[in-house]
Formats: structure tokens, sequence, C-alpha cells
């Protein structure tokens, strides 16, 4: 058999992961891939990376590629973090990962169509000589891939990570409305109660990319707005000087070099639901559509609103539209257990960190 060549390009700039487009097209289609796997989502994590400008001083992307008889197999979009960032509130240790740490990217995979253990342990064992301190971390991979399969057959060490929660498209309407419980259908019905009680005219309305730069100023505000208030704790001195320091962090980075706000613009897998109140935006969910399945990569709405549960009646709603035709088999939550989502019938599915 032919011996694995091992390509690697270190990424100093967009150009530089340009050059690879064609030859990631050929395996971000695989039945593992999701769209965190494609060059597009790449391409975004990489403007992202290299809008902070202190990153050359604590990280590098480097991109490693093998080959069989000149046919690409496995792409590892790595990140190296030279330094240890990690603080009680966001960073990560000193070690490699996969491209999307600490970022969007909710579920984490090498890029393949085939899965092909000789390619991985020829690529790891080319970053094991490039960077022989540092452990490997792969996180948030899906249990039902065949490289969390490998790795648990091989005996590296894995830990529970994130829970990520979906629902799968029931055989009918009503189906789906009966795994809502009854408190929660009363819930959403008391909502709509309190907005015609209040003339409240409520509307929502699916759209794809957005260039509005006001529109994207908008909704960026809202989403500052709505974790300041989340992960707010005043009765605890400590947390809310975290909270102080983590929401400084992510305003900045919502502000000036956001990931998701890119996305809507950039992406053609973007679905931006938006929420009006009388014609006024109040809450909004960004999903991207991967094959049959919506990734809801962020729901948020203005907490003035909250009486009237904008963003939660806004979800169920689009939910529920979803089953006017076949398009969209599962809706997906993403990482996070957040309680809203088991009262809209989710399910969970346990995701893995690896250390290699």
């Amino acid at each position: 058999m032919t011996s694995m060549i091992i390509d690697k390009r270190e990424i100093k700039s967009i150009k530089d992961l340009d050059q690879l487009k064609d030859v990631w097209a050929t395996l971000e289609n695989g039945d593992d891939m999701t769209i965190f796997q494609n060059f597009t989502w790449h391409r975004l994590l990489a403007k992202e990376w290299h809008g902070w400008k202190l990153h050359p001083f604590y990280s590098k992307v480097v991109i490693y590629i093998a080959y069989q008889n000149g046919k690409p197999l496995m792409i590892f979009p790595a990140i190296i973090y030279t330094i240890d960032t990690k603080t009680r509130w966001f960073g990560s240790k000193k070690g490699v990962y996969l491209m999307g740490q600490g970022s969007y990217s909710d579920y984490m995979n090498v890029i393949y169509n085939d899965f092909s253990s000789e390619a991985f342990e020829a690529i790891i064992t080319q970053i094991r000589s490039d960077f022989p301190k540092k452990n490997i971390f792969l996180t948030s991979v899906r249990p039902d891939t065949a490289l969390s399969a490998y790795l648990k057959e091989t005996g590296a060490k894995c830990e529970d990570g994130e829970l990520a929660l979906h629902i799968d498209r029931k055989a009918s309407l009503e189906d789906y409305q009966n795994v809502v419980s009854k408190k929660t259908r009363s819930n959403l019905k008391k909502a709509l109660n309190r907005m015609e009680r209040d003339n409240i005219k409520y509307t929502i309305e699916t759209v794809g990319m957005i260039t509005d730069p006001k529109l994207i100023d908008e909704l960026v505000k809202i989403h500052v707005g709505r974790i300041t208030i989340k992960n707010t704790n005043h009765s605890d001195f400590l947390h809310t000087a975290g909270t102080i320091v983590r929401t400084a962090y992510r305003r900045h980075r919502d502000l000036n070099n956001n990931i998701v706000a890119m996305s809507m613009q950039e992406n053609p897998a973007s679905n931006l639901i938006l929420i009006r109140f009388n014609d006024k935006i109040v809450g909004y969910q960004y999903g991207m559509k991967d094959r049959s399945s919506m990734r809801l990569l962020q729901t948020c709405f203005d907490e003035q609103y909250s009486f009237y549960s904008p963003g939660f009646r806004g979800t169920y709603d689009y939910i529920l539209s979803t089953y006017e035709n076949d398009e969209i088999q599962q809706v997906d939550f993403l990482r996070g257990s957040e309680t809203f989502k088991y009262r809209l019938g989710c399910v969970d599915l346990q995701l893995l960190n690896f250390t290699l």
C-alpha cells in the first residue's frame, strides 16, 4: 500500500485558507460531517481568529491534510494554543485543538468522507512531531461518528462534554404538539393572550442572508443585552465580578469580531427567524440549514419584552411552521441544556471530549 503523505499549511491569511477550498470540497459532505465541518464555516472561523489582533502571540492555525495515491482522505484543521489562555470564564489550555475551539462550532470533527484510521494516525503522528509537548484535545465530538467510535476503541481518554438538544420531526403536527406538556401549551397561549390584550401585532418571518448593517447592529445589541442580564447574579460577589469580566469580553466580541454576525451576511445556509411586535424586532433565532436539519446557533430576545415570552413563543411557532412541508426533519438547538429547550420537546445528545 502506498504510504500516507501529510501536507501541512500554516494559515497566516485568509488567502492561505482559500487555496484549500477545492480539496475541502471533496471531503466536507461525508455522512459524519455537519455544517461546522464545511469550508464556508472554517473560512468564517479564520476571519474571526485573524480579527483578534493578539492571536500571533498565543496561537497559530495549521491545516493537516492526509493524502494517499494523490487522493485526499482527511483534513485536521488545527489551532494550537502556545500558552494558557484559560481563565475561570473563558479561554483554553495550551495544546492542540480543532479549529472552532472557544467559538461557535458546536459539533467538532476532523473532515472525511470515509473515516481512515491510517490517515488519522498519520496526522496525529505529524502533530506530535511538530508540537511534542502539547496534548491534543478533541472536544464536542458527536458520539454517533466514526471518529468517536475509533477513539473509544483505541482507549483515548474520554469525558462527557456538554449536552446538545434537538427535536426530531414527528409523524404529524398533532403528534409534536402532544409532546409539549399541557402546562407549556397553556403558557404559550397566555403569551398570545397578553399580546392581544395589549394590542401587540405579533409576527415571525424567515429570511436568508442579510446585508443591512443597521439590521445586523440591531440584532447584535439585542444579543449583548440578553447575555448581560442572563449571566448576572447579584447575590454572589465573585459571580458578579466574574460576570462583569465575562460580559465585557462577550460584548467586545459581539460588537467587534462576531462570527455569528459574519455568518448572517456571508453564509448561504443562513436562516434568520425575526420576531416582531408592531413591526419592531424583539427577538430572533439564527440558524443554518444543514441538509434536513436546522441548526439554531443563536436564540435571543429583548429582555424588556420578557412578559410576553417572545423568544419562547417565536421558537415554538417556528417549529410549528416546519410542518408546512417536509424540508426540515430536525430542529437542532445545539449545545446547552437550557430549560426552555426541554419544554419545547427536545431530547439530548451527550457530546464527548477526548484527550490524546
